[in-house]
């Protein structure tokens, strides 16, 4: 009879054979017990072992802030698949140390807070050092990025026990610390956005003005996106243009202390009007105002 278990050594999970004392795992290769991959027998606490994948996790950890650099210029869609399976590959032994001591730790929920403090800690001495708010700003927003579309991403897709808590336990840590609020996001559903096409700016504009992505301005102009816009060779060459631009000139605002002013601005200038002219099916009046609105902003932030 066979049950599901997982192996100690890779982690994977695996059927095992109930009635054998020693199995070779499909996927390492390495002999294990039938006891451990059941979870029916724990081992003494290796001490050497624990404390090396302990300091092996947080010197990890530390570096991911050390030496994380611009990571928005290759999230782009022929970019971000590639760059995201090397992020995942070369950390995939970061997160097998911090997986062993979640799994040995007397008290897992601290070590889960202790590897959360880590971040922020080293983060905070970093802004410190900022000469400006903008730098500051800045240097935070990389942050943001890192831990949402890469750090995020990688941990969800690490099948292990520790991969959805201390996901949960670093964004609540991390938001409450900087006043952010980074979502948990999995490689799939970030690099789905690329293909159903989102409204960059638009969630931009409405995450300034503190509305939810649910929010019903975002909802019409996604709908009219779709339905209307898409329906023509004009639209839908404009859609492409638009989504070619959008991402970088996001990023470009973001960079700016004004950018609440400018994202407030766009919301009065061109989306309010162009949820009016929606409302009104007006479509032509709003595919020119969207027009005018995309040719504006590539004229003053991509030239």
């Amino acid at each position: 009879m066979f049950k599901e278990g997982t192996c100690p050594k890779c982690q994977e999970k695996i059927q095992v054979p109930d009635d054998r004392e020693k199995i070779i795992c499909m996927y390492c290769g390495e002999e294990i017990l039938v006891s451990q991959a059941l979870g029916e027998e724990k081992k003494e606490m290796d001490y050497v072992a624990y404390g090396e994948n302990y300091n092996q996790a947080m010197a990890g950890l530390k570096e991911l802030i050390q030496t994380c650099y611009k990571p928005m210029q290759d999230f782009k869609k022929n970019l971000y698949e590639g760059v995201f399976e090397a992020f995942y590959s070369s950390h995939r032994s970061m997160f097998e140390a911090m997986e062993y001591v979640y799994r040995h730790d007397e008290n897992p929920e601290n070590w889960l807070r202790k590897m959360a403090d880590l971040m922020i800690e080293e983060a905070r001495g970093d802004l410190n050092t900022c000469r400006s708010k903008g730098q500051k700003n800045q240097r935070l927003l990389d942050y943001n990025f890192l831990i949402s579309v890469y750090l995020v991403p990688a941990m969800l897709k690490y099948p292990v026990q520790m991969s959805e808590p201390f996901a949960d336990h670093l964004i609540a840590s991390w938001n409450a610390a900087f006043q952010t609020s980074i979502g948990k996001a999995r490689y799939d559903d970030i690099d789905n956005g690329f293909h159903r096409k989102l409204c960059y700016i638009t969630t931009a504009v409405c995450e300034s003005l503190g509305k939810g992505a649910d929010c019903r301005e975002l909802a019409l102009l996604k709908a009219y996106r779709d339905r209307q816009l898409a329906a023509t060779p004009e639209g839908q060459a404009l859609v492409e243009v638009y989504y070619d631009i959008a991402p970088t000139i996001v990023k470009r605002i973001n960079r700016r202390p004004d950018r609440a002013k400018i994202y407030q601005s766009l919301y009065e200038d061109y989306l309010l009007p162009c949820i009016q002219d929606i409302e009104a099916e007006d479509y032509e009046a709003c595919e020119t105002r969207y027009q005018e609105m995309v040719l504006n902003l590539k004229q003053k932030y991509m030239l």
